[in-house]
């Protein structure tokens, strides 16, 4: 008895032990195929998406992993990169410093098209600052907004950042018509508010991945804005959710086989 109480506590530890030192820091790349009513003109159109840094003060592991992120970004030689949000944690105090790291990984990151960002939640709390940063990393914010994207022809897709979905009619009815519709938003629950729209595709973040996920049941733990969609895809009425585990971390620094990772999204008509 005394020796199975002994495996099971090195066994906790050993999973802590990962979770902590070996998982957060474990940076994965996922791949996926955007299919559908994408315009002919975008066959082979990448974008990589990331979310949830959550930047935290001085933390040199930290650092490094952001390195490691920008690194994997630029190989993938992206025509468009998309971050959903929360670049900053709540109840934080950022210096100078801070700032000036912020944009140097984001200014790094290279797209051969345009760099889109939404707002988190968090990063109201920040918001001039935010939007600086955007703004001098060359990060097109879209804030309730929408932009016709436009790829080797005059077709194009209409591209909305949504911060909330209030009055948003007019963002999905551009001047020139566009078939097919992306979405980006920080909170995946979110396209439960947009069932009277046509979404094609919505891309999000704030889960975390559930922090711990569990095969074949998915993540474990949930928050406000993504309790319905925590897992890395869903087919929502004919909407292609995809949900980023992000890069940081809320209160605690733990993931368990849960990475966190980018998402890399190739348009394809076959």
């Amino acid at each position: 008895m005394r020796k199975v109480i002994i495996i099971g506590i090195l066994l906790i530890l050993s999973i802590f032990l990962y979770g902590k030192y070996i998982e957060v820091n474990n940076l994965k790349v996922n791949y996926y195929e955007i299919k559908g009513d994408v315009p002919d003109s975008f066959t082979d159109l990448k974008i990589v998406h990331f979310s949830d840094i959550l930047y935290k003060h001085n933390d040199k592991k930290q650092d490094k992993l952001l390195k490691k992120l920008v690194e994997k970004i630029n190989a993938e030689k992206a025509d468009i990169i998309i971050f959903s949000g929360d670049l900053l944690k709540n109840n934080t105090a950022y210096n100078d410093t801070d700032y000036e790291n912020l944009k140097k990984y984001l200014s790094s990151m290279q797209a051969s098209l345009f760099k889109f960002a939404v707002i988190g939640d968090n990063d109201e709390n920040y918001s001039e600052q935010y939007k600086d940063l955007l703004y001098e990393s060359e990060f097109k914010l879209l804030d309730n907004e929408n932009m016709l994207l436009f790829y080797k022809d005059n077709t194009p897709i209409n591209v909305i950042g949504l911060t909330n979905t209030k009055d948003i009619d007019n963002l999905f009815k551009p001047d020139m018509e566009a078939s097919f519709n992306l979405v980006i938003t920080h909170q995946p629950d979110k396209i439960n508010n947009l069932s009277n729209q046509d979404v094609d595709l919505m891309l999000s973040g704030h889960s975390l991945g559930g922090i711990i996920h569990i095969p074949y049941f998915g993540g474990l733990i949930k928050k406000e804005g993504a309790t319905n969609y925590v897992n890395a895809h869903y087919k929502v009425n004919n909407t292609d959710l995809y949900v980023s585990n992000g890069i940081g971390y809320n209160s605690f620094n733990f993931r368990l086989f849960n990475s966190p990772s980018i998402n890399v999204y190739k348009f394809t008509n076959e």
